[in-house]
């Protein structure tokens, strides 16, 4: 049985979802090394970090917009499969069946959130340099890959190639534009064009768990993580967009779903590999009494937000929605 090398990046403001993964990784079985590209880590957070992973920098002149640095991997020589994980990632069950398909010559990865699934550019073609025609598939989450990197030794070099193409500025500046998403356009163009269809494995929408799915998401267990979704397993929590549940502005978003009830098992137990001080992460991330009243205050809050919203005639509603999204990103970027 193959065993895959996980990728990610971190920063001093990742640290915390950084350590969650980790830990997941450990408490499901997955003991592949973890390899972490140090984005802006502070001192004592890499060097807590380092026992438990290998934590790499980019090599001069390979810096750039944080997104676009995603295959990274290909900087340091990748031998068999290759898992890349975002760091506001939980990984929740073993990933020894998706490995061992990677191994196959698959390319695995789940579908984007249902409201992006159709976006797709012609430009992309010109824009990207890309070496084949450009076809229409389901546009793909670049958050999680899985892949074996000897039977694909082109994509991580071409992926690389393709975001050195985006400017950064337009990376999160206008939605309906071809460079919006960053690194995820340049691997969903990629793989509509130069990589064979039917190497594409779109795994099934109950393994990725986005935001609006995870108060939907039960936990069957705790201790290992094991959650379900509509009854079926769930592979990823992807706590997707921001602010993220461990910084301290994400009191606008947060609510009582699976991600958050897991986060202090997966900080503070003994049985993680990496614990943090519970003076790292905000309130409603730490075990105990208060904290948990904390969340059900802020849980109740903005669900009575949301009906109020989903109350009002459509055009009020849309710009509520609108000046909600606002919002997040001013905090996010805050």
């Amino acid at each position: 049985m193959s065993v895959a090398t996980f990728y990610t990046i971190s920063s001093a403001g990742y640290f915390p979802g950084t350590v969650a993964l980790l830990n997941s990784l450990r408490l499901t079985g997955n003991a592949g090394e973890l390899v972490v590209l140090d984005r802006g880590l502070l001192p004592d957070q890499r060097a807590r970090l380092e026992p438990h992973a290998r934590v790499v920098d980019l090599p001069a002149g390979a810096e750039g917009h944080p997104t676009l640095t995603k295959p990274f991997p290909r900087l340091f020589e990748p031998r068999g499969v290759v898992v890349l994980v975002d760091s506001d990632m939980i990984v929740a069950r073993s990933l020894d069946d998706l490995v061992r398909r990677a191994s196959e010559g698959k390319i695995l990865l789940f579908a984007d959130h249902r409201s992006h699934r159709r976006r797709w550019f012609a430009e992309w073609a010109e824009a990207f340099e890309l070496r084949a025609p450009l076809r229409r598939q389901t546009y793909l989450n670049a958050g999680f890959v899985v892949f074996d990197a000897d039977q694909w030794s082109q994509l991580l070099e071409r992926f690389w190639d393709v975001c050195r193409l985006i400017p950064p500025a337009k990376v999160f500046a206008e939605f309906d534009q071809p460079f919006w998403a960053g690194d995820q356009d340049a691997l969903n163009a990629l793989l509509q064009s130069e990589f064979p269809e039917d190497a594409i494995e779109v795994l099934p929408d109950h393994g990725e768990a986005y935001p609006d799915d995870l108060l939907r998401v039960e936990i069957a267990d705790s201790e290992s993580l094991a959650s379900t979704l509509d009854g079926q397993p769930v592979t990823i929590l992807h706590y997707s967009l921001g602010p993220k549940a461990w910084n301290p502005r994400a009191w606008a978003r947060v609510r009582d779903d699976a991600y958050i009830r897991l986060m202090p098992r997966l900080l503070f137990e003994e049985d993680c590999v990496l614990r943090l001080d519970r003076r790292e992460v905000p309130l409603w991330l730490r075990p105990g009494r208060m904290p948990r009243l904390t969340l059900t205050g802020l849980d109740r809050w903005h669900g009575a937000a949301r009906s109020a919203v989903w109350a009002m005639p459509e055009p009020v509603r849309r710009r509520a929605i609108a000046a909600r999204a606002a919002l997040f990103t001013w905090l996010t970027k805050g």
